[in-house]
């Protein structure tokens, strides 16, 4: 036989798993203002009336929601009695996974109220724990000897079972994700379901072997309502005509959604897969045991998927709901803790009700005064530091003095804004160009707050909250206090961009000037004045070698060997001729053989790179190279260099490396300071076990500008 328990958990946490995916896209659409295939979700005109009666809706959904998470969380507090069996404890347990299923109804709700697939997910989402509850009771019930009342309380949890996990499994696949009986085949169907349905709440109240739990009985059982038990039987295979009519829908869809829906109807199989396989288990077995683990355990990674969902498309804003469980539960707990332990204390020296009446006066002594310490906390816990700005404040402060370079500032101050409001996605965006965010953005819209500076707007702050919704009066002070000092960060950040990419071209310009320079002194000044001293050495040999004019030509000859040796200092002042003759690889090549490296990992041709960038890492590699040859003689020195995304330059020694407190000299500053005029990098440090090591990158010319 299958146990109500067990059979509210399966159905219901699979069936959820396979709506989840197409019911997170749909629902974020609605939440955007987007219209869906066949106008899915509409999003209703709500007139005054209206909209009274969607505010009233929502406080009804609210306070379902928040009824689950409390009978969950009584639940997962019967299990401090422990009086428990092992199935009760994981059915407790499975119902606090399956809060997802309630928050998914309530995320559709808020937007489309007449949704029956929010219906069906927000009543079972709530029965399901209202069901483990209810039959954690009964099971300490029968556990403490309290039969009669046990044996009631468990009949009570009978109607919510049924509204958990059938009511899924039937009429939940068959009008998912949108769809109505308006056909004949699913009419049909739809009367069959009802008529099922209402059987097996017949054969659940009236027969005697329908309560699981051992030492109980069915206070209204009627002997002749166990034929009823076929009802049982029968879901395994009704459900599975709903899933062949959500099949057969999905493979006629062609809207944007069609493989979330189809993944959806493959995924529903699972439902009669696990009612037929119970049935087959429970006539094989007669054991109800591993019926249940079985089922739950299904649920339990339904229950996940749903939770994954939630977080991953922002289905559901569950900070309200979330608050009032934790600390309506966190009281309640609290409660009756206080409680059973005064209880206990003096029921070993009392009798009668004198223990129940003072240890209901000290629990509520006790809790009362932990109301405001626990709402604060918990509202940290939900909202961040929106009750607290100063505290947001002094956050950012902090981060902000921790960057250690420019580009970690706007990083910094995104990643407080989205901690400071628990929110899942802030950028900055600047001439429409997002400068950094944190997060990931959920479908929907997002809210750009202006970054105000000096009388402008510099560019604005992208957020977004978990439910798509808007900010509260209290959030909007705070965000508005915020953007202040993100706007001077952000302008600080922008002018120092902006002052390294024109020093970036400055350099970059420079050094291309100085290579058409060098190769004009080097190809069209050199050789004229080289053939200017062949030519006066042509005149001074037809010259007789006694007179003033031979004395002349002598003179014209070492000025002009003079002007030679200037213009070839000057090439070699302006560019490394190495560099056009070998390239930036065959120079350090060159270099690193002639101090004698031992590891030389450079390729052999490299793509073309800006003068800037050849000559800046030349450089540093040449003063890295004699570095390593004056301090560390005689180690092997490595040298690698690579091209990826940006240039990698590496020169490691096996020396004693740095010493402790050691100071930068001309050299390490020289070498800092190239890279660092083309946006690069140049660090200098220790190397395990031993030595010092040299690691210089250089962005490609178009990163760098």
């Amino acid at each position: 036989m299958i146990s109500g328990e067990a059979t509210f958990t399966e159905a219901h946490n699979t069936r959820d798993q396979a709506g989840i995916g197409l019911i997170a896209g749909r629902v974020t659409a609605s939440l955007s203002g987007a219209r869906t295939p066949r106008d899915t979700f509409r999003r209703p005109a709500f007139g005054a009336q209206s909209t009274l009666m969607a505010s009233k809706l929502r406080l009804v959904v609210s306070a379902t929601v928040t009824l689950a998470v409390l009978f969950a969380a009584v639940g997962v507090a019967l299990i401090g009695t422990g009086h428990l069996s092992r199935l009760s404890i994981l059915i407790s347990v499975t119902a606090v996974v399956y809060l997802a299923v309630a928050f998914v109804g309530a995320a559709i709700l808020r937007t489309q109220p007449h949704s029956r697939t929010g219906w069906i997910f927000l009543i079972s989402g709530t029965a399901a724990p209202i069901a483990s509850a209810l039959n954690a009771a009964a099971d300490v019930g029968a556990q403490v000897g309290r039969i009669d009342a046990a044996s009631w309380i468990y009949l009570a949890q009978t109607p919510f079972s049924l509204l958990s996990v059938p009511l899924m499994a039937t009429f939940g696949i068959l009008l998912f994700p949108d769809r109505r009986l308006d056909t004949r085949r699913r009419r049909v169907l739809g009367r069959v379901f009802a008529v099922e349905l209402l059987v097996l709440l017949v054969w659940a109240l009236l027969s005697p072997e329908s309560i699981d739990v051992p030492g109980l009985y069915n206070p209204i059982g009627v002997p002749g309502a166990d034929v009823l038990v076929i009802s049982v039987l029968l879901v395994g295979p009704l459900s599975l005509l709903a899933c062949i009519s959500l099949w057969r829908f999905a493979r006629r869809d062609t809207g944007p959604y069609t493989p979330a829906l189809r993944t959806a109807a493959r995924v529903s199989f699972v439902v009669p897969a696990s009612y037929i396989a119970c049935v087959i288990a429970g006539f094989t077995s007669g054991d109800t045991a591993p019926i249940a683990v079985l089922e739950n355990c299904a649920a339990i990674a339904v229950g996940a998927a749903a939770w994954i969902g939630i977080a991953r498309h922002g289905l559901f804003d569950t900070r309200t709901v979330l608050n009032r469980a934790l600390v309506y539960g966190f009281l309640s707990l609290a409660l009756v803790a206080v409680y059973l332990i005064v209880v206990v204390s003096l029921g070993l020296f009392f009798g009668g009700l004198v223990p129940q009446v003072v240890a209901a006066v000290m629990a509520a002594l006790a809790v009362l005064p932990l109301r405001d310490l626990v709402q604060r906390r918990i509202n940290q816990l939900v909202y961040g530091l929106r009750d607290d700005p100063a505290a947001a404040f002094a956050r950012l402060g902090d981060r902000l003095d921790a960057a250690g370079a420019p580009e970690d500032i706007l990083p910094a101050a995104v990643r407080t804004v989205a901690e400071a409001l628990r929110l899942p996605y802030v950028a900055i965006e600047v001439g429409g160009k997002v400068l950094c965010r944190h997060g990931r953005a959920l479908p929907g819209e997002t809210e750009a707050l202006p970054l105000p500076f000096a009388g402008e707007t510099i560019g604005h702050l992208m957020l977004q909250t978990r439910s798509g919704g808007d900010f509260s009066a209290d959030e909007r002070r705070l965000l508005a206090d915020l953007t202040k000092q993100v706007a001077v960060a952000a302008r600080a950040v922008v002018l120092t961009q902006a002052l390294q990419s024109s020093r970036q071209r400055l350099v970059t310009t420079r050094e291309e000037e100085r290579r058409r320079l060098r190769r004009d002194l080097h190809d069209g000044l050199g050789p004229t004045l080289a053939g200017i001293a062949l030519g006066i050495d042509t005149v001074r040999r037809a010259t007789p070698p006694d007179g003033s004019v031979a004395e002349l030509l002598a003179r014209l000859r070492e000025a002009t060997e003079s002007a030679v040796d200037d213009i070839r200092r000057l090439v070699y002042d302006l560019r490394p001729p190495i560099l056009d003759e070998l390239g930036l690889a065959g120079a350090v090549r060159e270099q690193a053989v002639r101090l004698g490296v031992a590891s030389i990992d450079v390729p052999e041709a490299l793509p073309s790179l800006p003068a800037a960038v050849e000559v800046a890492a030349y450089r540093i590699a040449v003063e890295a190279l004699t570095n390593a040859a004056r301090h560390a003689p005689g180690t092997p020195v490595s040298v690698q260099l690579a091209v990826n995304s940006r240039l990698e330059l590496s020169i490691a020694d096996g020396g004693a490396g740095l010493p402790d407190g050691y100071r930068a000299g001309v050299g390490l500053n020289s070498m800092r300071e190239r890279a660092a005029e083309l946006g690069g990098l140049c660090v200098v440090s220790r190397r395990d076990p031993c030595g010092t090591i040299v690691r210089a990158e250089f962005p490609l010319f178009e990163e760098a500008l």
